[in-house]
């Protein structure tokens, strides 16, 4: 994958010099065979029924748009409060790599990444996070998929329709190696923010 950027102030490189304190991070993602596989998993704990693909850990870039929203709401009043975020996957068709820059109005491939909608949910994963505690939020999403597909990644965004062009686009995050999906299959991950 090239083209991966991320943030924060811990000597990771980041594309077009952006540092913020925020880190975003996709954790314990796991590709299960199927809904029940997951259960069996919930089920014993974990510690009888594998993934059929996992990876620990995924950092991610926010991007600058993500940035200038958080700013701006936070600190300038010049933008309003998103009420929801959603998560979306990043399709390996036709992938370029992502980068700084990247928006929301992009979304769709005039950014070298498109989004891919092989999966069963209505919507865009909505975040669910829980208040804020030890200078950290975290949310879990869940995606079934429909169809056979390579999932290269996953971005944040605030627009919860699939393949929707509004909003503001957070962050997106690559995997080393992206899993290939076939119809059944379910991809969880945790989402947390910090510090």
């Amino acid at each position: 994958m090239s083209n991966v950027f991320y943030t924060g102030f811990d000597g990771i490189p980041s594309a077009g010099g952006n540092r913020f304190g925020l880190h975003g991070r996709w954790g314990n993602t796991c590709v299960w065979e199927n809904a029940e596989h997951l259960a069996d998993n919930k089920k014993w704990g974990g510690k009888h029924v594998p993934p059929k693909w996992s990876v620990d850990l995924t950092p991610n870039g926010i991007t600058d748009e993500g940035i200038h929203y958080n700013l701006d709401t936070a600190f300038t009043n010049n933008d309003t409060a998103e009420t929801a975020w959603y998560a979306g996957l990043i399709d390996n068709a036709g992938f370029v790599g992502v980068a700084a820059a990247d928006t929301a109005a992009q979304i769709g491939g005039s950014n070298g990444w498109s989004e891919s909608s092989a999966y069963s949910e209505a919507t865009r994963e909505v975040l669910s996070f829980a208040a804020a505690a030890s200078r950290s939020i975290t949310a879990e999403v869940q995606f079934t998929m429909n169809a056979t597909v390579t999932i290269d990644g996953l971005f944040v965004v605030t627009a919860s329709a699939k393949a929707a062009t509004t909003g503001v686009l957070w962050s997106t995050a690559l995997y080393t190696t992206g899993p290939d999906l076939e119809s059944g299959n379910v991809l969880t991950s945790n989402y947390t923010l910090s510090d």
